[in-house]
Order: C-alpha cells, then structure tokens, then sequence
C-alpha cells in the first residue's frame, strides 16, 4: 500500500503514543486466531471496505486495522483524511488498484476526525467504488449502522460496506485482554438494501473462535468469489504461515510485511 498523502492524527489523541502491532504480535496475544486473521487477510486482498468497532477507548481498534492494511495488495492507493476541512482530493480510480479512504475515526469527538457531511461524502465516495476503513465506538454491528444511519447516510451507501469487526475488552489479574468478538458481512440485495451474515465469534467460555460455520461460509465465499474448496484451502495455508511466523519469532512489522509478500509471490 502507498499513500499519496500524510495522515493527520492516524492514531488520534492519548496520553502515550500507542505501540503499532503487526498480525503476528495480535494473533500472539490472543487477541484473534491464526483463522480468523487468514480469513481477514483473503477479504483484504480483495479490497474489503471495514470498520473497526469498540464502546470502550484503548481497546485496540486503530492498532488492529492498520496491521489488517498489511494484507491489501502493494499496489492499493490509500489517501489519509483529516476531518474538519477534508476536501477528499482523490486521485481517480482505476480497474488496476484499489484506492482507500483511511479515515482514523468515524465520530465528532475531535476535529481530526470524519462526521456529518464529511462521514457522508466519504460513504458517497465508498458508493462510487472507493474502498474504506475506519474505526468507531460502538458495541455491536447494529450499533455502527444505527449511528451512521443518524447523520443521514442511506442504506445504498451503507451497503458498500464488507465487514464490521467488534472488539470486546476485558480484564483478567489486572491485565487488559482483548478479542475480536464478531465479524459481520454486509451483504448487497438488488433492492440496494443489505443484510448481515455473522462470520466469526469469540466464544468466551474456551477463550476461541468460531470461524465461518454455518451460513457464513457460504456468504463469505460467494463475497470472495471462491469456491468452498478452494477457500479451505487457502484460509488453511495462510493460517499455517501465520502460525510459523509466530513459532519461528517473526514478529516485528517490517520483517512480517516482507513475509506476507514474499508468500503473496509464492502464491502466484
């Protein structure tokens, strides 16, 4: 991914800078399954537009999207916005890459970031064919669509959206856990309404996840354009290098950034 511009406040506003994390560190800490992560990594090659979601600050959202940004393909366009004043000078799009909005916050907390009509130009832009990822504070995916829908943007832009992607935060001897608690596809409807298929669950009792049963699978698949076959087969070898990864120490971001695309040209 290269950008064609600076970000503005990427990691918004804390009290300490916050330490970015790649897939490898994330999966590491628990925080998702080797599956789970190779089932985000194949929805990333194909350009998903996602949102991160947590009610509570410091949950890890911001961290979690830009080490899922890893797994976009190195010709993806991204163009960072600022909020207030963004004028969304874009280069056009093109059938040879994605482009995406990054915008670090979808919220009216600081100017930095994007609310009301600027949220709203970026879902027209998403419409159009731009790709977009962001985070929110929100508890579920019912809430992310609710609150979007309240500052006026139509479900026929909303339906652009591929996943939303909720973190629970929790606290075990004094230490903060974190987990992806769901993933949830939008699914487009010809009416241009949508519907949502959950993928993914954090199953607390057993601390693991459910990946892809039931009607998720096929949803996913059919999202993916790829065949059940051929999704087992490539989810179960991106999880078995992810997990080599960690097994073997390649944990830092530049050396699993070289990883990743030293096994996306092995795959060609």
């Amino acid at each position: 991914m290269r950008a064609v511009n600076r970000p503005v406040s990427w990691w918004g506003w804390h009290w300490e800078p916050p330490v970015p994390l790649s897939i490898v560190q994330i999966i590491g800490a628990g925080t998702m399954s080797p599956s789970l992560a190779s089932m985000l990594w194949l929805a990333m090659e194909r350009g998903a537009s996602v949102i991160v979601a947590s009610l509570p600050p410091g949950a890890g959202k911001t961290a979690i999207l830009t080490a899922l940004l890893a797994f976009t393909p190195p010709e993806t366009v991204a163009y960072f916005t600022k909020g207030v004043g963004e004028t969304f000078d874009l280069p056009p799009l093109a059938d040879s890459h994605f482009t995406y909005l990054l915008i670090n916050e979808l919220s009216d907390h600081l100017p930095v970031y994007t609310w009301g009509p600027y949220a709203r130009r970026a879902f027209e832009l998403l419409a159009q064919g731009y790709r977009l990822a962001s985070t929110m504070h929100a508890a579920t995916p019912l809430e992310v669509v609710e609150q979007l829908r309240g500052i006026g943007i139509p479900d026929e832009h909303l339906a652009h959206l591929d996943l939303l992607i909720t973190l629970q935060v929790s606290y075990v001897r004094h230490q903060m856990e974190r987990r992806v608690e769901s993933v949830t596809l939008l699914q487009l409807h010809p009416t241009q309404k949508y519907r949502m298929v959950e993928l993914a669950r954090w199953r607390p009792e057993g601390d693991v996840f459910s990946v892809l049963e039931g009607e998720g699978q096929q949803a996913f698949a059919s999202w993916a354009d790829i065949t059940l076959q051929a999704l087992d087969r490539e989810m179960e070898a991106r999880a078995q290098f992810l997990r080599s990864l960690y097994q073997t120490g390649v944990v830092d971001i530049p050396a699993v950034a070289q990883a990743i695309e030293e096994f996306r040209r092995g795959r060609r």
